[in-house]
């Protein structure tokens, strides 16, 4: 019973890691793809991102 209990808590933790894992993979694309949106149709490329302050640390 408690091996089942383990394995079990086992399974949920891969699972959390794996659902975690595919956010963070999707919230980047989304941040990533929305400025490059902004600096396209806001902005019309008349500022850098320097400029703007949304440059990534390097």
């Amino acid at each position: 019973m408690v091996d089942q209990v383990f394995a079990l808590l086992g399974w949920i933790a891969a699972f959390g890691v794996v659902i975690g894992g595919v956010i963070a993979l999707v919230a980047r694309f989304v941040s990533r793809d929305s400025t490059k949106y902004d600096m396209v149709f806001l902005w019309d490329h008349r500022f850098t991102l320097e400029e703007l302050e949304l440059d990534e640390p390097a």
